[in-house]
């Protein structure tokens, strides 16, 4: 790989990390999100304690998978409420040195310039002759990938809400077509 690919896809994580830490930013950070009311926090987190003992993806109503009817879980899930639940019991243990919000801030940052070195070398491998805008726009096209394979599917198959399913196009698409400004200049 060339050192000018890597400093651009270097330079390009640093674009995805600024831009999603903006895209991350009330409105459009906090789409499809509500909170549970203060009064209310403290008795659905206790009741999760009891519930939840690791940090996992907990989805309800909960299902016998070794079951081979269940048409009781469908009844039960089809009369709501259902919910899936990314839970962390210890969010602190999982931080380096005890810092959660520095440690999840820099798991994003190697993230994002892992991502953009990938959209550096696809860049690198895009004839010239394609043209500065059209290489722009398929850079930008590994955002709306991401949505189309990951977000929809959260939508569809969770329920998350479409503003959010909105909100992740406009984090992922903007991202990586202002990290493709940078990369797609990269030489081939």
């Amino acid at each position: 790989m060339r050192k000018q690919t890597v400093v651009s896809g270097i330079l390009g994580g640093f674009i995805l990390f600024a831009w999603s830490f903006l895209a991350h930013l009330p409105p459009i950070g906090t789409a499809g999100e509500r909170t549970v009311s203060p009064s209310q926090g403290d008795d659905v987190l206790n009741a999760m304690r009891r519930s939840m003992t690791k940090r996992s993806i907990y989805i309800l109503p909960g299902m016998d998978v070794a079951s081979k009817d269940q048409s009781a879980w469908l009844a039960k899930f089809e009369a709501g409420p259902a919910a899936v639940v990314a839970y962390n019991p210890h969010p602190a243990e999982q931080a380096l040195g005890g810092a959660p919000f520095a440690t999840w801030m820099l798991i994003e940052l190697v993230s994002d310039i892992l991502a953009a070195l990938i959209g550096a070398v696809v860049a690198s491998c895009l004839s010239p002759r394609l043209g500065y805008w059209p290489r722009v726009l398929l850079l930008a096209s590994i955002g709306l990938l991401a949505v189309i394979d990951i977000d929809v599917s959260y939508w569809n198959w969770w329920a998350f809400p479409t503003t959010y399913l909105l909100a992740q196009c406009v984090d992922h698409v903007g991202g990586w077509f202002a990290a493709g400004l940078l990369l797609a200049k990269s030489p081939s």
